[in-house]
């Protein structure tokens, strides 16, 4: 009975202790397709984790996009699976002349069912970020692997004139996009058959019918390296998706926060990338309840609507105590801000020294926000 019981325990133990990091391969339209797979420090196979497509750059590999990334020490406390693949000469197809010519979306779909047969992933909590050439595959896996891929956040990198013209989601796409004013390798202004910054978030804002006014923060400036950070936030848009950008003003063709040299110029230290791609992408889902954690049962109710007097009122269901209600302007400017101290339905606000336009209100608290519409007469 003992010797059964400890073979019985081996067993189970042999069924739920893996190695952290595996190297995988398998023949995918005639061709060797290998990637490294990351499994977090509390990964079981009897749990169902999120997955972290971490695509390389142009000429990079899966394993130095692992050492830069600093993903594994994310992995690990946010309890997700990180793989890396290998595009097809160190390169990845996404329209351009002369690039890879081998079936990327189709293959980052099969690794998908594969790690999902091995590794027991949550299907409806697929993500893709990428660096510079990874960064442009994350987008054209946002156009044909909607139904797949929950979230994307690209890094220095845009979307070919093909790839944007071409584009037909499969639904909404949560987008947090990353890129350097002195990008000179994938420029913020586009060229060079691709498209700016501005023009792929146009795409995405619209698609996803988001505001046309962003809330705009500039992040503290932490580490005086030569660049700095401003956050642009396109929410609530359709289906709970949002667009985020963080424009690093001067940053170079780097992976802010990086662990050593990842491109040219300068690589910004007062964020972290790869932290702040966890942070946004973990909060969505294809799952048609669920996106992004809001505080609030429903939306903000603003009125009159449009305001021509000197008070609007704006009512939730329930203001929490310490959360904040602003008011930002078209410009992105906050022009409003209110900390609320109690709990109340309906709250009457000022707007005298506000001049006629479209006007966003907010109410943000423990790292949530609704966001609403109204105009001034």
């Amino acid at each position: 009975m003992q010797k059964l019981l400890i073979s019985l325990l081996l067993s189970f133990l042999l069924s739920v202790s893996v190695k952290s990091q595996v190297n995988g391969s398998f023949i995918f339209d005639g061709i060797s397709r290998s990637w490294i797979v990351y499994l977090p420090q509390n990964y079981n196979t009897g749990d169902s984790f999120p997955l972290l497509l971490a695509l390389h750059g142009l000429t990079q590999t899966g394993q130095a996009m692992m050492n830069f990334s600093g993903f594994n020490s994310i992995a690990d406390t946010g309890n997700f699976i990180v793989a890396y693949p290998n595009g097809v000469g160190n390169a990845w197809n996404v329209g351009f002349s002369g690039g890879s010519t081998a079936d990327d979306a189709g293959f980052i779909s099969a690794l998908i069912d594969t790690l999902h047969q091995n590794y027991n992933i949550n299907l409806n909590r697929v993500y893709a970020t990428g660096f510079s050439n990874g960064g442009f595959l994350s987008y054209r896996l946002a156009c044909e692997l909607g139904g797949r891929i929950a979230a994307i956040a690209p890094v220095a990198g845009t979307m070919t004139d093909g790839a944007y013209n071409l584009c037909s989601p499969e639904r909404q796409m949560p987008v947090l996009h990353i890129h350097g004013t002195s990008d000179f390798v994938v420029s913020y202004n586009g060229g060079f058959g691709n498209k700016s910054v501005d023009q792929v978030l146009g795409f995405w804002n619209n698609y996803n019918n988001c505001p046309g006014i962003p809330l705009v923060e500039d992040l503290p400036d932490l580490v005086a390296e030569g660049s700095t950070v401003k956050r642009y936030s396109w929410s609530p848009c359709d289906k709970s998706s949002e667009a985020m950008l963080l424009k690093i003003i001067n940053g170079g063709h780097t992976w802010p926060g990086s662990v050593g040299v990842t491109g040219i110029g300068i690589t910004n230290r007062d964020i972290s990338a790869s932290g702040e791609i966890w942070k946004f992408v973990s909060r969505f889902s294809l799952e048609p309840t669920t996106g992004v954690k809001q505080m609030y049962p429903d939306k903000i109710l603003v009125y009159p609507n449009p305001a021509s007097g000197n008070l609007l009122v704006i009512e939730s269901p329930g203001f929490l105590p310490g959360s904040v209600i602003s008011i930002i302007a078209s410009d992105g400017k906050v022009v409003i801000a209110r900390v609320i101290k109690q709990n109340s339905s309906r709250i009457v606000t000022d707007i005298t020294e506000l001049i006629p336009g479209f006007y966003l209100a907010m109410i943000t608290g423990s790292g949530k926000r609704i966001v609403t519409k109204f105009v001034i007469q």
